[in-house]
């Protein structure tokens, strides 16, 4: 039908656009912590982009429900006041033919977000943390900041490189102490250096023309070696998450990995996501008779209570998952009666208008219908 498909072009048109506004809302907020982190040292430089795009699974989870949400609400308002669809039920339109638009639109959806938590959500957070965790451990790897004092994991040194240009740094200082004092302190400074690695991945960090100086003032023994060449080799370090830990990270494990951790974080994280998933079509049935306005009462008419019922939806559902997690409330219960009570009050505005409805409301309230 010619109708249904201008009806699926226009609200999905609409939904993609409303798509990229709030993506590219929800990307800035995310570059702007990114950025930060890698200011201050805690995110390397090459990170930026591969963190990035990794969070667009977190980002998917809140925004796909929210785009049919609010492409439904702007397409189907725009119908009713430019009186597009009193025109179309004038011409025999049924109203089913809406219904099959939405279910088209929520299905599509769906689908979307249905791969987004279970397998893409789960395997870019794990990712998205071996990166982090191997930058923190192997900090050499994760590039070096050009003008920064920066200390080791452990530690035990501080270096500083004053220019960095890809492998090859300048102006270096190592200082390197020992907390249990089985050694003494030592400064290496070199004009110039780079950064090397071996088959086997192990970082390699060059220096020419170095200087070494070992000793303590207090002793005033000092030892001063000249290396034309010197060398240091950084082994990689991998970290190895014991069972409970990976059992805690509820966010990294699969929908069949959460049924059998039984954990309040678990349980209350399998339910948010199915939550996520049905609120696509809750949402979108939800919205459509709040969509219809009276062309007099302008565009936004429905907009502000339709947004508010949505924020009020998610506002529930993201304090019972933090309940939940502390095993405070059980997300089976509060979960399903939320999704209940919505299901019901979506119900009830869709058939409100109904000739049935019309009929019962005329025969308890019929001094509004004679008004």
């Amino acid at each position: 039908m010619i109708i249904r498909r201008y009806i699926i072009k226009e609200t999905f048109k609409t939904q993609l656009a409303i798509l990229f506004i709030l993506f590219m809302i929800f990307f800035s907020q995310k570059l702007i912590r990114i950025l930060a982190s890698a200011v201050n040292g805690d995110v390397p430089n090459n990170l930026v982009m591969p963190l990035l795009l990794l969070g667009v699974s977190n980002m998917a989870q809140l925004i796909l429900p929210l785009s049919l949400f609010l492409g439904i609400l702007v397409a189907f308002g725009r119908f009713y006041t430019d009186s597009e669809m009193v025109a179309m039920y004038a011409c025999g339109v049924r109203k089913r033919v809406v219904y099959q638009v939405v279910i088209f639109l929520s299905v599509i959806t769906c689908c979307f977000s249905v791969a987004n938590l279970v397998w893409f959500g789960p395997w870019s957070s794990v990712q998205e943390e071996q990166l982090i965790e191997n930058a923190k451990l192997n900090p050499s790897l994760a590039g070096l900041l050009a003008g920064q004092f920066q200390t080791t994991p452990k530690g035990d040194s501080v270096i500083y490189i004053g220019q960095v240009e890809r492998s090859n740094i300048k102006h270096i200082f190592i200082a390197q102490t020992d907390p249990t004092n089985t050694s003494r302190p030592s400064v290496i400074l070199a004009n110039k250096g780079k950064i090397a690695s071996d088959a086997e991945g192990n970082q390699i960090i060059v220096l020419d023309d170095a200087n070494r100086y070992e000793g303590s003032a207090q002793l005033q023994d000092f030892r001063i070696s000249h290396f034309n060449n010197y060398q240091a080799i950084i082994k990689p370090k991998t970290q190895v998450l014991s069972e409970d830990e990976t059992k805690d990270k509820v966010e990294q494990l699969s929908f069949a990995e959460l049924r059998k951790v039984n954990t309040p974080k678990s349980k209350a994280e399998y339910y948010w996501r199915i939550s996520l998933i049905i609120s696509v079509p809750l949402m979108a049935f939800l919205v459509i008779p709040m969509s219809a306005s009276n062309p007099r009462q302008g565009r936004l008419a429905r907009v502000l209570p339709a947004i508010l019922l949505y924020l009020i939806y998610f506002l529930i559902e993201s304090s019972i998952k933090a309940h939940a997690s502390k095993g405070r409330i059980d997300p089976t219960f509060w979960f399903n009666f939320v999704n209940g009570i919505y299901f019901f009050m979506a119900i009830v505005f869709n058939i409100w208008d109904s000739i049935p409805m019309r009929k019962i409301r005329y025969r308890y309230i019929p001094a509004r219908f004679a008004s």
